[in-house]
């Protein structure tokens, strides 16, 4: 048994290192916000900066004779280390600022969070935090919103034939419909898309009741389906107008940027028409109806509150947002229930929603009545079809391989949690919404649930649910294969 020099270990550093230099730069934000307001945290994260350009730099310089193309391993590896390494150097401010964050431990899980878009928190008073932290917490959800794979393809130079791979490695869906026949080009669109709705999202926002840093940074925290706010009310602590703004947000962040890239492009049919679309508007409107039918009928609140709550935490979780409003620890069991389920459906592909995502929902629904069919005509040829388009019978594999690990690791995850010393209930909570990115809403489940209350093997299982939600599974489990790394 000896290492394993088959894949490009060359671009894997170099553009590790470019990773690193990008977040590098990416703490100047922070760095101009501390030192306007003469913040404590101004050294931290000049430091961090220093660091991660020096030794991003390093990297590219001592591998930029790379080979310019990938494999289809090559790329997942790729993937999958950059989704470790990004959450460790943005952890980095984190750690030279313990006191805020108490340990080593709380930075990296404050940091992890934030990349995968979790919104999980360990911080208790958000309201007594350097604004240069909050803006870093919001702009880590905002890149990983995104994606950090598609900033790779965005900012290499001199690469063929291997962005496909970044990419489907990003995107582990079944919808690969590109916008343009060359990889980066659809990136650029799609990132025009993320920026567009962004920039949207934070003048909608200033317009009612925030100022612009919190405008900004609840933009970030929407529009990536992230859900770290600002302030300890949550969203409930703003206007009306307000919520449903951040609503309006949720709601398009989790359709899949090809389809808003059609949409603002005029061609209403394929926008309208789409599967999926149809799938995720249909989600939200029954499960809205039947919270609706549980808080005004059961739990004996106002239409207009009902109604409002019902909507907003309907969307929030099928968004992977997790933002909440009050009074939603009060929701009773059947909402546990429902939200639950919502929570392991998700968002549309290609968007920055995490969980099963719907495509991989309609697939496993619509091989269910197809078996059911063939038990009747075992001799016919019935295949499963996606926007009228029939799928290979590899595709449907993996949905149910996709599917079964996934509900493995939500049961694993929620069966380490207790061993910790967690009780039952809130242990479910936390795993699935951990495992699918949607951290905060725990707090409408399981109201006693507090992240910062948690033992440290106990933050540990969470960072592991978060991330290899946010990689899809595939990307992370492939970093612990045998087969990669070693050869016989």
């Amino acid at each position: 048994m000896s290492f394993n020099k088959t894949f490009n270990h060359k671009i894997l550093l170099y553009i590790l290192g470019l990773t690193i230099s990008f977040l590098g730069f990416c703490f100047i934000p922070s760095i101009l916000i501390a030192f306007i307001y003469e913040e404590p945290t101004l050294n931290a994260f000049v430091i961090s900066s220093i660091i991660s350009i020096i030794v991003g730099y390093v990297l590219m310089f001592l591998n930029r004779k790379y080979p310019p193309t990938l494999t289809k391993k090559d790329g997942r590896i790729i993937v999958g280390l950059i989704w470790f390494a990004s959450p460790i150097i943005g952890a980095i401010p984190y750690l030279l600022s313990l006191n805020i964050f108490s340990t080593p431990l709380n930075a990296f899980f404050e940091s992890f969070s934030g990349f995968t878009t979790t919104g999980s928190s360990i911080i208790k008073d958000l309201e007594i935090i350097p604004k240069s932290i909050l803006l870093w917490r919001a702009l880590t959800q905002w890149i990983g919103g995104l994606g950090l794979a598609l900033m790779i393809i965005v900012l290499m130079r001199n690469f063929r034939n291997g962005s496909n791979y970044l990419f489907n490695a990003e995107f582990t869906s079944l919808d690969k419909e590109k916008v343009h026949p060359h990889i980066k080009d659809t990136v650029f669109r799609i990132f025009y898309v993320y920026l567009g709705l962004t920039l949207l999202g934070i003048v909608l926002l200033y317009l009612g009741d925030m100022d612009w840093f919190t405008a900004l940074c609840h933009s970030f925290g929407a529009i990536s389906t992230g859900g770290f706010t600002t302030v300890n009310g949550n969203i409930g602590q703003f206007s009306l107008y307000t919520q449903y703004i951040i609503m309006a947000l949720m709601f398009f962040s989790s359709i899949s940027y090809v389809l808003i890239y059609w949409l603002f492009k005029g061609k209403w049919d394929k926008f309208f028409n789409d599967e999926q679309f149809k799938v995720y508007v249909l989600i939200i409107i029954i499960s809205s109806i039947l919270l609706f039918i549980s808080l005004y009928l059961f739990r004996g609140g106002s239409f207009g509150n009902s109604l409002h709550h019902s909507v907003f935490h309907i969307i929030s979780t099928v968004s992977t947002t997790g933002y909440v409003l009050p009074e939603s620890e009060n929701f009773g069991l059947f909402a546990f229930v429902i939200l639950i389920i919502l929570m392991f459906i998700g968002g549309c592909s290609s968007s920055s929603s995490t969980g099963l995502k719907i495509i991989r929902v309609i697939i496993l629904v619509k091989y269910t009545f197809i078996s059911f069919k063939r038990m009747f005509h075992p001799r016919a040829v019935i295949p499963i079809r996606y926007n009228k388009k029939a799928l290979v019978d590899q595709a449907t594999n993996l949905v149910f391989g996709f599917f079964f690990l996934y509900l493995l690791i939500f049961i694993f995850g929620a069966f380490a949690l207790t061993l910790t010393g967690n009780e039952f209930l809130p242990s479910i909570a936390m795993s699935a919404a951990n495992l699918s990115n949607i951290g905060p809403v725990v707090g409408s489940i399981s109201p006693q649930t507090e992240y910062f209350l948690l033992n440290p093997p106990s933050k540990a299982i969470l960072i592991i649910l978060m991330t290899i939600g946010r990689l899809e599974i595939y990307s992370f489990l492939v970093l612990f294969s045998k087969s990669i790394w070693m050869k016989d």
